[in-house]
């Protein structure tokens, strides 16, 4: 299913997301769960047969998508112990757990071993040394991954790099010496399940996925001669898409070639693939309803003023990203440029500039497409707003998910 136009009228297969409006009262998300669930079959179709997927919960949490991921018996990266109990409630199974984050607490650490999760994955030697401590006073053995950073600079944001060597995340092989140090010293509270990567996000250039896990086979290879034996490699997540039109065909293409990229690169090692992936799963399949609360008009700008903003959807403000946006019942009115902005105290609160659309009027409602990934999951109640509201659809049926 997509969310395309039919008789000048958004649709998603069969349901009409015009009467739908009609019936709201606040900004609300709209998600296709079944398109989220297609693009997972995709990711375990085309990768290696010893696989790990795990759904990057950071992109979207919502409980629905989240418990119908686990119903096809697929994996979850959690980033925060917030994360990792709702994963545990949404009935992920603690070993298709892995953690990943740069600042894990003592507190969040004891949750990740009293579950019992698949791995955490390390940034630093000072954590690994803290996981040993936990582990050695609860007297259990801690699996844990290593993060290596591979210094590859993608062509994406540089505030969504993660594995280039000015960035926070992971390790370079200069800190080998100190990791195999602890490793070896503290074997009965540490078990190395592998290496794991993440070169950052909305990275559409594949040669750079490929550059990354070369690089991060040398390191593995490495800790292999030194007797440290592995079983897993997390490539990590990443993978981008074009947010100027809504492509799905083009999505699946990049979903195929990743895969092949992921599978060729690793075929001569003898272990359990994991990938993460995130947006690419869920952006495509999710869309923020608003209305148009005013609209101003100056000699030199056309506002369209909405009941969202940038407190709702904060990747245009913060990365400068673009959203289609578009109203959800088109008419055969002039043509004129508008900038969609938000009812927040900040001139940043701006959606979309000039954007071309037929003439607006008060009342009428815009779809802002391709926000099923970092739109609700990264909201807030600044200015003492309300959250937008969660709507999903799955298998034809419609579930309010607040």
């Amino acid at each position: 299913m997509a969310f395309l136009y039919k008789d000048n009228k958004l649709m998603l297969n069969n349901f009409d997301v015009t009467k739908f409006c009609e019936a709201q009262q606040q900004a609300c998300y709209f998600y296709d769960v079944d398109e989220i669930l297609k693009r997972l079959e995709l990711f375990k179709a085309h990768l290696p047969a010893k696989q790990s997927i795990h759904y990057a919960m950071k992109a979207n949490s919502n409980t629905v998508i989240l418990k119908s991921i686990a119903e096809l018996g697929l994996g979850v990266d959690v980033v925060s112990g917030g994360e990792l109990s709702l994963a545990l409630n949404c009935g992920f199974k603690a070993e298709d757990i892995v953690f990943s984050g740069v600042g894990k607490t003592h507190k969040e650490i004891e949750l990740a071993l009293n579950s019992k999760i698949k791995q955490i994955n390390v940034e630093s030697p000072q954590e690994l040394l803290r996981i040993s401590e936990i582990a050695k006073k609860m007297n259990v053995v801690a699996s844990v991954a290593l993060r290596m950073n591979p210094d590859v600079d993608p062509d994406t944001h540089p505030y969504i790099k993660t594995g280039f060597r000015d960035n926070k995340f992971g390790m370079d092989s200069s800190f080998l010496p100190e990791l195999k140090s602890i490793l070896l010293n503290n074997k009965e509270n540490l078990s190395l399940r592998g290496l794991t990567i993440h070169i950052g996000s909305q990275i559409v250039d594949l040669n750079s996925f490929k550059d990354a896990i070369d690089k991060t086979k040398l390191v593995y290879n490495e800790l292999a001669h030194a007797g440290l034996k592995m079983t897993t490699f997390d490539v990590g997540g990443g993978l981008g898409m074009s947010y100027e039109k809504q492509n799905y065909e083009s999505d699946y293409e990049r979903i195929q070639k990743y895969c092949d990229v992921v599978k060729e690169s690793l075929k001569d090692l003898d272990i359990e693939v994991l990938v993460e992936p995130g947006r690419i799963v869920t952006a495509r399949a999710g869309i923020l309803l608003t209305q148009v609360e005013y609209i101003k008009s100056s000699p030199y700008k056309n506002f369209a003023i909405v009941n969202t903003g940038m407190h709702h959807l904060m990747r245009p403000c913060l990365y400068q990203a673009h959203h289609e946006i578009k109203p959800v019942s088109y008419s055969s009115k002039k043509p004129m440029l508008y900038d969609v902005v938000g009812p927040i105290c900040e001139s940043s609160d701006v959606l979309g500039y000039d954007r071309l659309m037929p003439e607006l009027q008060q009342g009428e409602w815009l779809s802002i497409f391709d926000t099923g990934a970092y739109g609700f999951a990264m909201a807030n109640t600044y200015n003492c707003h309300d959250l937008p509201l969660e709507f999903c659809y799955k298998n034809g049926e419609l579930i309010t998910s607040h």
